[in-house]
């Protein structure tokens, strides 16, 4: 798995490759960037790369063999030179000894998807923190030699979720550096983690990934089509984890729903009865990555319809399929305030993440956004 299959991430690649070939590798780095842009999996090619036994290597990179037993071994995230930390659930051991046989299941489980998917979340079912123990257990690892040739990397997932016990345990540990060893920590949160930290490791921030190269990305990869991977990239906010949690749903029927609900709430008086139903429908099961996606659909939907009031039939537009419906929607509504609406529909989903009830979120902004368009058609101007 060469250092292009992290995608949207040729910067960070370079400038890790450059580091490797010049010997310049820092021996501890922090990734930052939003979950899902890739940054465990630039901590796995960083290792693959350093511990290949037959890299190619230019002036200013290097690209792993694929073919030696190091490579085999990190096929697999089952080299010895590579180690994985993570926040475990509550009430587990420490100590990777001292662990249950189920919860070393589920860690060797998040390996091995991992290695089928770089982009693949590690996280465990109930884990909220990187615990004391976990951090002197890899003290501990690295001050012992080690077992085969090549650097030694710690990847800490999510670092920011340390307790402040870990935090000042790993300090000291950066404060020790270790020949041949580099640690990387990954962090969707950064600003939670000890300033003290931050300052002792190079920062290489990771950039969402652009929304043509994750359509080309998902469609590539057989997860969608086209017009389903254009729906959702707009609101994946360049992850790949979103995009994909997004693919888990029926895009297309999701988009039926909600723009039925839209249209529900712009019926004549008795709209509210029927309104309600339709939310509760939505909304039932609490299926909060559905929602969200739903309301990332409807603000698409708005968009389109406004880009159409703008520019005409022929508009550049996300529901292509759509264009028809768009076109009397626009007809009808084209003179609406779209900044105000969708600042509605990103409270809505701020909203989502606060645990707010669902059926309240939706309710308040649809007739919000009834509001909105109702007023926008009474002021629209007369020809």
């Amino acid at each position: 798995m060469p250092w292009s299959s992290v995608i949207g991430q040729q910067n960070i690649a370079a400038l890790l490759q450059r580091a490797i070939v010049s010997n310049r590798l820092p021996h501890a780095l922090l990734l930052s960037g939003r979950e899902g842009v890739g940054k465990s999996a630039l901590a796995v090619e960083l290792a693959r790369a350093t511990n290949c036994e037959a890299p190619h290597v230019s002036d200013y990179s290097i690209e792993a063999c694929n073919e030696c037993h190091s490579c085999t071994q990190m096929r697999s995230l089952q080299h010895p030179n590579l180690r994985f930390v993570m926040s475990l659930p509550a009430g587990t051991a420490d100590a990777e000894n001292d662990m249950k046989a189920d919860l070393i299941e589920d860690l060797q489980q998040a390996l091995a998807n991992k290695s089928t998917n770089p982009y693949h979340q590690m996280r465990i079912e109930g884990a909220t923190q990187i615990r004391i123990g976990q951090i002197r257990d890899v003290k501990r690892s690295l001050s012992l030699s080690a077992t085969q040739r090549g650097r030694r990397v710690v990847v800490i997932v999510e670092a920011h979720e340390m307790t402040s016990e870990a935090s000042n345990a790993f300090l000291k540990t950066l404060e020790e550096p270790h020949p041949n060893v580099t640690i990387v920590l990954t962090s969707s949160r950064p600003e939670r983690l000890l300033q003290t930290i931050v300052s002792r490791c190079q920062q290489l921030a990771c950039p969402p990934i652009d929304d043509d190269v994750l359509v080309s990305y998902l469609v590539d990869k057989g997860l969608c089509t086209t017009t389903e991977a254009q729906l959702v990239t707009p609101f994946a906010d360049g992850s790949v984890t979103r995009a994909r949690d997004f693919l888990g749903e029926d895009v297309q029927g999701n988009r039926s729903d909600v723009v039925e609900l839209l249209r529900t709430a712009l019926r004549g008086r008795d709209f509210r009865a029927d309104l309600v139903d339709r939310i509760r429908a939505i909304t039932d099961g609490r299926n909060k990555p559905r929602m969200e996606l739903m309301l990332s659909l409807l603000a698409v939907w708005i968009r389109d319809a406004k880009a159409i009031a703008v520019a005409g039939y022929d508009a550049p537009i996300q529901n292509a399929d759509q264009r028809e419906a768009l076109t009397r929607f626009a007809t009808s509504f084209g003179h609406a305030d779209v900044a105000s609406i969708l600042a509605d529909i990103e409270k809505a989903v701020g909203a989502l993440h606060r645990n707010v009830t669902p059926v309240l979120v939706f309710l308040r902004l649809m007739l919000s956004i009834r509001r909105s368009l109702f007023h926008a058609r009474v002021k629209a101007p007369t020809a």
